[in-house]
């Protein structure tokens, strides 16, 4: 099993992606420093694991993992555009991670369920929308 693997197979998609108003500097990784206070828009990345299965009982088997990446979109809150960026941002990174894709790292394979978007929240002084986006990866132990 390889989280490692799985998760930058997620982060090289997401970087691969054409997305309009975002460079890698913009984007606040888990556990790294970020300071967005001068970012009109930026991006949070969140790998989160949720289930692994058995696929057999000897060590040669494989596990089915499933779980979350989800990439919070941030624009400054009450700014003249609205949130017509930010959704042409959600936009290029569904386009990414469209439904029964796949995105490889290292010849880990890791399949893409579906993609959704929430409705958006304010967060202190942005505007604030998530795509989760649900994959599911096979790894031998």
């Amino acid at each position: 099993m390889s989280y490692f693997k799985t998760k930058q197979a997620l982060i090289t998609q997401l970087l691969a992606a054409s997305i309009p108003n975002i460079t890698s500097d913009d984007i606040a990784f888990e556990n790294k420093d970020f300071d967005p206070s001068n970012k009109p828009l930026w991006l949070a990345l969140y790998f989160i694991p949720a289930t692994t299965g058995m696929m057999g009982k000897t060590p040669a088997s494989s596990d089915e993992q499933r779980g979350v990446f989800q990439v919070s979109v941030f624009t400054s809150l009450n700014n003249n555009d609205y949130d017509n960026v930010q959704l042409q941002i959600i936009d290029s990174i569904l386009s990414a991670f469209q439904y029964n894709s796949s995105t490889v790292y290292n010849n880990h394979k890791v399949d893409i369920l579906e993609s959704t978007v929430n409705n958006g929240t304010e967060n202190e002084s942005w505007f604030k929308r998530d795509i989760s986006i649900n994959y599911l990866t096979f790894s031998t132990r």
